[in-house]
């Protein structure tokens, strides 16, 4: 096998799991998921290499900016 391939299945790998560590931690944090069900994401998250981070990162885009939950929750204060 070409060293070329190795060093990429690697880096592949590593990613996946920095990622899938990030996305389970957020997974296991909140108290409501897309589905209702957080078993099945963290299966999906864990089995499905960056495809199943990529459609966690799909159904929840609040984790890419988790700033703008906090934003939003203090806009409706102020119009209370």
């Amino acid at each position: 096998m070409n060293p070329e391939w190795i060093l990429r299945i690697v880096l592949f790998g590593i990613v996946h799991w920095i990622l899938a560590g990030i996305l389970l931690q957020d997974l296991a944090s909140r108290q409501r998921v897309f589905g209702g069900h957080k078993p099945p994401w963290a299966i999906v998250i864990l089995i499905i290499p960056c495809f199943g981070s990529l459609l966690y990162l799909l159904f929840h885009p609040q984790i890419l900016n988790p700033d703008s939950k906090q934003k939003k929750s203090n806009r409706q204060k102020g119009e209370k």
